[in-house]
């Protein structure tokens, strides 16, 4: 599988706003849209998308949960992990809040899918091949778009625990590095107090 070319970082890559429009607007078919809206829109994972059911999707509730374990019989999991599909991490297994921009597409696609049966290799090479359509060559990895996703919760001035909990992540600390880090977040507080 395809990695982030050493001595990059996600955040550093993530997508503009334009980018993440552009990016978007490529996406004609609807598992295209399914695929961009997971991984940029609900910050999952390229191996949670990989293995997202229907029923991980609660639409009176507005929810996507991914769960703690599910039964898989992807090569993957039946080669190396018994059978069984886990998150990254123990705190992998969440709940997120559906964007209103995705809930449209996952209505959508969900109606007659359940789930998008893409190996992560193919899912990393259907990103590469989007980014390329929307002439974003440098940022063409499903992590960097997991990134997008982490950046604009933080502009929009999500707490560093919240952002932890929505991307699943183990230590607090990452989800800081993205509250610390937005430009956006800090010149619009400053525009805030200052008016």
């Amino acid at each position: 599988m395809p990695g982030k070319h050493k001595g990059l970082s996600c955040k550093e890559d993530a997508l503009n706003p334009q980018q993440a429009d552009d990016l978007l607007l490529v996406c004609i078919s609807i598992r295209d849209k399914f695929i961009i809206g997971c991984l940029l829109l609900a910050g999952l994972r390229v191996s949670e998308l990989a293995h997202l059911k229907r029923s991980w999707v609660n639409f009176d509730e507005n929810n996507i949960t991914v769960p703690i374990r599910q039964f898989c019989a992807c090569w993957e999991c039946t080669q190396k992990r018994d059978g069984e599909w886990r998150p990254k991490t123990k705190h992998g297994a969440r709940t997120i809040r559906i964007h209103p921009q995705l809930r449209s597409i996952l209505e959508e696609y969900l109606y007659s899918h359940d789930g998008i049966s893409l190996t992560r290799q193919r899912l990393w090479q259907k990103v590469k091949q989007l980014a390329n359509q929307a002439k974003i060559l440098h940022n063409s990895y499903p992590h960097c778009l997991r990134s997008t996703c982490a950046i604009e919760l933080a502009h929009r001035g999500i707490s560093s625990a919240s952002l932890q909990y929505l991307l699943g992540w183990a230590r607090l600390s990452s989800a800081e590095a993205y509250v610390r880090s937005d430009r956006r977040r800090a010149l619009k507080e400053v525009d805030e107090i200052y008016t």
